[in-house]
């Protein structure tokens, strides 16, 4: 599953980088919209020629999809107006996250990631300083200075690695398979336990939006 984890990150990115709908990109690759919600999971394998005609659609956007390059990683690269935007909505895309869920992953707030991926809007310094140090913690490197017109986003193995283990349910790469749960009053007092936790395995959230 590991390789369709990389193709649907590269996917999920290039629509973000374009803003196109589904419909939209399956419409220019000339296939289905459910191709294309099933591409953006690891539920299908990509077909090669929709592969081509994606990279060839990108190009012609202005957006260069790269898995190519090696084999664990994924490159996305483009240039224009508004890359600040264009930034947070691909880094987004590949984490397979809504707002909230960005929002919370970067110690943000909602309506700030909502107002940074608009286009017209002017994103903080300390805001993309904030997004790209902790992206960059999870192995998504965001290169872009302002002056410069063009952006590139690389998603390490680490970070496609921790993306894949999230979308099969798994552990993430050393994660615990444990935790410990504090022990509530009720069980106290129903004289099930005097212990103040209790171990407990982890749950593993796998619904994205």
């Amino acid at each position: 599953m590991y390789e369709t984890t990389r193709l649907a990150i590269a996917l999920r990115m290039a629509r973000a980088a374009c803003q196109l709908t589904q419909q939209e990109l399956a419409s220019a690759l000339g296939v289905t919209k459910t191709v294309i919600a099933r591409n953006e999971k690891p539920d299908m394998a990509m077909r090669a020629d929709t592969l081509v005609r994606l990279i060839y659609v990108m190009r012609e956007h202005g957006v260069e999809i790269d898995v190519f390059s090696t084999l664990d990683s994924v490159r996305l690269y483009t240039t224009g107006e508004h890359l600040d935007a264009t930034a947070m909505r691909v880094a987004r895309a590949a984490l397979n996250l809504n707002q909230q869920a960005f929002a919370d992953t970067l110690g943000l707030t909602k309506p700030i990631v909502t107002r940074g991926e608009r286009p017209s809007s002017i994103m903080r310094s300390d805001v993309m300083v904030t997004m790209r140090h902790e992206l960059n913690q999870r192995g998504i490197q965001i290169d872009w200075i302002p002056i410069v017109q063009d952006l590139t986003v690389t998603v390490r193995p680490r970070a496609v690695a921790a993306i894949d283990a999230l979308q099969q349910g798994e552990a993430l790469p050393g994660e615990p398979n444990e935790e410990l749960i504090p022990t509530s009053l009720a069980e106290k007092l129903r004289g099930e336990t005097t212990a103040s936790h209790r171990v407990e395995k982890r749950q593993r959230h796998t619904d994205r939006e």
